[in-house]
């Protein structure tokens, strides 16, 4: 692991107040939570992270996955900050970090909070699956058969999602596959900590379908639904119900 890496981190907020750190999502940065950051300015202080490979951070030399990124981070904010304990605000594959953080770092994790977060597969009919089979092998064949970059990357944004695209683009396309693909179902009865989980009801991406899964596994959680949100606009239309989870948890709501 690339240990001397050190992430982009903007504090917003009284430094007296109880800590809060953001993980944002996959290929994004700190910015989403700046609203919700400055919501909470009052009662706590927040820490907003640009994970190694986006925003403002370099990407690690390694190929990671989700827990590479969770130990990272807590060793960061230890050493760098003195944060030994907090609440972890994460969206989508912020989440995925969080959770690993609350199952494996005992005790660093006072109240998670997982804004659309990704981490279970979401069900699938046999026809679903069928199809998803028949377009993976389709995609192998025409990219086997591809001559040239201009080439496979028509058949990537064919193919492929957005997410997956971008990760071509900023280099990152190996951590994607790598995290992407990561099922933390076993580890969620790990989870202790008090969660609050808070998905849009127009999520295409990460719907509440998974929510509800994780709900499920994670023991003292609880599950609020914005029907009217999606996978982005929850960070910033929903930035109130974010703060509002916090702060209940804090105490000063």
């Amino acid at each position: 692991m690339t240990t001397a890496l050190k992430p982009n981190l903007v504090q917003i907020g009284d430094s007296t107040k109880p800590p809060v750190v953001f993980g944002h999502g996959w290929g994004r940065s700190y910015l989403d939570f700046i609203p919700v950051a400055e919501a909470l300015a009052p009662v706590a202080s927040s820490f907003l992270i640009d994970f190694p490979g986006f925003g403002d951070t370099p990407r690690p030399d390694e190929t990671w996955g989700t827990e590479d990124y969770a130990d990272h981070v807590v060793n960061f904010l230890k050493s760098e900050h003195d944060l030994v304990r907090f609440t972890w605000v994460g969206h989508s594959f912020g989440g995925r970090v969080g959770m690993r953080i609350a199952a494996k770092h005992l005790d660093t994790i006072a109240h998670l909070v997982l804004v659309a977060s990704a981490g279970v597969p979401r069900t699938r009919t046999s026809w679903e699956k069928l199809k998803g089979r028949q377009r993976g092998m389709a995609f192998k064949i025409r990219k086997a058969m591809a001559k040239g970059d201009a080439a496979l990357l028509t058949l990537e944004k064919q193919y492929g999602s957005i997410d997956y695209i971008h990760s071509r683009e900023i280099g990152m396309r190996d951590i994607f596959v790598k995290t992407v693909n990561e099922d933390q179902t076993a580890t969620l009865p790990q989870i202790r900590v008090p969660t609050t989980l808070i998905y849009g009801g127009k999520d295409v991406d990460t719907p509440v379908e998974v929510g509800q899964k994780l709900a499920a596994g994670i023991e003292n959680s609880s599950l609020i639904v914005c029907p009217h949100y999606d996978h982005i606009s929850i960070l910033d239309r929903g930035r109130h119900q974010i703060a509002l989870a916090v702060k209940e948890r804090l105490g000063t709501a």
